[in-house]
């Protein structure tokens, strides 16, 4: 031990008289080390880190899918399920419902709520009150609320009387019974408050459900799966609503089942990324210490004539190293608290469990990342010294015999450089081209002046409540049409349901093509979207054939169609769409909340592909629209095309739909250029974090290679004094020096394509238009990599050419 203090003392004392090499030294590793803590930090919080609820592995989602996808579960459906299942301690379905503050505070800006049923399956614990009781949600006891720390906070200023009291939701009275500690619960995005969730008897319920639920001690996941998959099966095979076994059900512990698997995999990605960075960040200190070693051969050969070691001496100089890795680590870890609290800013689709810092672990990995880099990059130059003659050194007659031996172990560290540059870089290629694609994608709408939201009623009713007409649902909202488009700035008002929002997501309708019958279960399936005849010019949608819906197509009026261009081509490929019909019930509701029968709606045009999706990625699929006045919803969304900026108009449009007839609320305003910036915020965000690091690295590189050549004009200083005593031209020196560092760039770059190809089969499912080899990408970063590689060569090499000969022939 204390021989080590002395040699780390020691290692201080060399590092301060070397206070340029230590700085740019530290600078690397520092650069290296720092995003490697921030991904880390967000990989063990995601992936390892205890979920922060009790016995949190007992916790499982339930997921059901349709062709893979997945989708709600109904309210009927998980009443028989519950009835059913003998693997689960409690149960819990929830679904995000339309409910809001009355009198929030003016900052708050979310102000939906949520409803579940049976139990806390989280149970997160509450800093006042209680959670629900069991039987809270039944009739007369259902107004009663659970808020999130933050709504507390906020919106009440932390009353600490605020358990018992009543807030209004809707305009109607809801008794606070519990407070959610801070935490987990005020990281989920959507809501502020929960409230108990009412079945009506007939199982209808109007929401988007999902299910989780708590194992029974002793029971796997494995045995509740084969439960749950029994169970649905026997429900959809009884209600027939499954006869190609197309429904499947999933049962996955929590963890598994809130992530991402894009995120999932672009985080590995990202962990490995910055892996090549530290490595690149540790061949160049490598390549730093190799250079300073050649100048310490003296200093070296004295110490080991007065008795030193080749032991002492290696231990010496690799504890010099481990001491630039200890400080480069320290600043890492100030720059790793930045660059995890930039990513997590930026980085999407996260979900609300990890707690992100930089706890124990986190800075347990970064202590041991700077250590093991120490070791790395201080063994090569650390054997070197030990392997010197001490006569030759001693005499400083002949630098050769090791000045080779180092020449090669540098030229190979920066190939090695280049070739982790060049994966690197390759990377951050293939995400900028697949961003640029996304964004060139053709929507097949215009995107620029228009706002969109959801319309929903002021207070709203409950699920088995009756209906208005379908002659009443048309009125109101033909009113409610012309009244915001009178608003000033205002130039089309839309309505739509369904498949007709782009980029909400599909919505698979069965049908039958009038006069060619097939079984219901062979019946092809199409997105289906009811809206006006202003959705076209208000969307920019464009006609192919026949003509757009019309204020004449009404609820007594025959019932009419339009169909996508895929439709066309997948259903009616050999036949004038135009003459055809499509067999469909009509889609309004009634009081049984069941659709009507089946009629002939004849195809009057066919429009150009609108995206349907929910991302840009997805492929177009076939669609219909239908009238929205032959098919009148209660529920719509709205799309309003401006004169001016859309976001000014949103106070006037909430405040002319609070005075209609009902009174509405207009949910989730939003223009759609942020709806299509929203799609693109994950890309960007490869792009942005590949980018960063890859241009990390490439400045990593060009400094290793200006390093190696400022290293061989040293070296070969008397060298280039001969050859232009000899009548060697400036531009021949330069022209030596440059080709050797090229040459060593071109042999990182051939072995870096290797690095890419294996890159890019792992990028490939995450990118857009782009193949496993992206040619383009490669071909771009070779060749910036290439010019950097000849100017990091070319400045030491100006230098080399203006050695006076004499005083060079004099450097013996």
């Amino acid at each position: 031990m204390g021989n080590w203090w002395r040699d780390f003392r020691y290692g201080l004392r060399a590092l301060g008289k070397a206070k340029g090499f230590a700085a740019i030294a530290i600078l690397a590793l520092a650069l290296g080390i720092g995003p490697n803590i921030a991904i880390f930090s967000i990989i063990w919080a995601t992936f390892f880190a205890p979920m922060p609820y009790p016995e949190a592995d007992r916790i499982v989602g339930i997921q059901l899918k349709y062709d893979n996808e997945v989708i709600p579960v109904r309210a009927d459906d998980f009443a028989q399920f519950a009835a059913r299942a003998k693997s689960f301690q409690v149960m819990q379905y929830g679904s995000w419902i339309s409910l809001h503050l009355t009198n929030p505070d003016p900052s708050l800006t979310e102000d939906s709520g949520a409803g579940c049923t049976t139990g806390n399956v989280l149970q997160v614990p509450v800093v006042m009150g209680r959670y629900f009781l069991p039987d809270e949600g039944g009739p007369g006891r259902d107004h009663v609320v659970v808020m999130k720390h933050k709504l507390w906070v906020n919106g009440f200023h932390s009353d600490p009387h605020i358990i018992g009291k009543s807030i209004l939701i809707d305009d109607q009275p809801y008794t606070v019974v519990g407070v959610w500690q801070a935490g987990v619960m005020d990281r989920i995005p959507n809501g502020v408050f929960v409230v108990p969730l009412k079945f009506s008897p007939g199982g209808h319920y109007q929401g988007v459900g999902g299910v989780d639920a708590r194992l029974k001690p002793g029971v796997t996941v494995a045995q509740a799966q084969a439960e749950t998959s029994a169970i649905f099966q026997q429900l959809f095979s009884k209600n027939g609503s499954d006869p190609h076994h197309q429904f499947s059900v999933s049962v996955m512990q929590l963890r598994n089942a809130t992530l991402n698997q894009n995120l999932r995999r672009n985080l590995w990605l990202l962990l490995a990324a910055v892996g090549l960075v530290l490595l690149i960040a540790c061949a160049n200190v490598a390549n730093l210490l190799l250079a300073r070693g050649a100048a310490r051969q003296q200093e070296i050969a004295v110490r080991s004539a007065l008795g030193a070691t080749r032991r002492q001496i290696f231990f010496q100089l690799l504890t010099e190293s481990s001491t630039l890795a200890i400080l480069g680590g320290a600043i890492g870890i100030g720059l790793g608290w930045v660059c995890t609290k930039v990513t997590v800013a930026l980085l999407p689709n996260m979900p609300a469990e990890p707690d992100i810092k930089l706890d124990l672990p986190v800075l347990c990995f970064a202590v041991s990342v700077a250590l093991l880099s120490g070791i790395v990059f201080g063994c090569a130059p650390a054997w070197y010294a030990t392997r010197m003659n001490l006569s030759d050194a001693l005499k400083r007659g002949s630098r050769q015999g090791t000045g080779r031996s180092r020449a090669r172990t540098q030229g190979a560290l920066v190939a090695t450089e280049f070739a982790l540059a060049l994966t690197l870089l390759a990377g951050a290629g293939m995400a900028l081209h697949s961003f640029w694609n996304l964004s060139r994608i053709d929507l097949g709408v215009r995107t620029d002046h228009l706002l969109t939201g959801f319309l929903n009623p002021r207070n709203r009713p409950a699920p088995d409540a009756p209906v208005l007409p379908p002659g009443q649902i048309t009125s109101n909202f033909r009113q409610i049409m012309d009244k915001i488009s009178s608003l000033p700035g205002v130039e089309n008002v839309a309505l739509a349901v369904g498949s007709g929002v782009p980029l909400q997501g599909h919505g698979s309708f069965p049908f039958t093509i009038a006069g060619h019958p097939v079984a219901d279960a062979n019946r092809p399936t199409a997105d289906f979207g009811v809206v006006t005849p202003s959705y076209f010019p208000t969307w920019g949608v464009r006609l192919i054939r026949g003509r757009f819906f019309n204020d004449g197509d009404t609820l007594t009026s025959p019932q009419v169609i339009m169909v996508s261009e895929s439709f066309v081509h997948r259903y009616l490929p050999d036949v004038d769409p135009l003459s055809q019909g499509i067999l469909l019930p009509v889609i309004t509701m009634n009081a049984n909340h069941k659709m009507g029968d089946p009629v002939v709606h004849r195809i009057v045009g066919v429009f150009a592909d609108v995206a349907n999706g929910e991302h840009l990625s997805d492929k177009n699929t076939p669609a219909m629209f239908a009238p929205y006045f032959q098919n009148p919803w209660p529920y719509a969304a709205i799309s309003v095309r401006t004169a001016v900026d859309p976001l000014t108009l949103t106070g006037s449009l909430r405040s002319t739909l609070s005075q209609s007839v009902p009174p509405l609320l207009l949910e989730d305003p939003a223009t759609m250029q942020q709806i299509v910036d929203k799609q693109l915020a994950g890309d960007r965000f490869s792009m942005a974090l590949f980018g960063t690091f890859a241009l990390l690295a490439l400045f990593l590189a060009a400094l290793g290679i200006y390093g190696v050549m400022a290293f061989a004009v040293t070296q070969r200083t008397q060298e280039i004094g001969v050859r232009m005593a000899l009548g060697a031209r400036r531009a021949d020196v330069v022209f030596l020096m440059v080709r050797g560092g090229l040459r060593l760039a071109l042999i990182g770059v051939t072995i870096g394509f290797a690095g890419a190809f294996a890159l890019g089969r792992a990028f490939h499912s995450t990118l857009y238009g782009i193949s496993s080899v992206d040619y383009a990408s490669l071909s771009a970063v070779a060749a910036v990599l290439l010019s950097v590689a000849v100017f990091a060569s070319w400045v030491p090499a100006r230098r080399a050419a203006h050695v006076d000969p004499m005083v060079a022939l004099r450097d013996q």
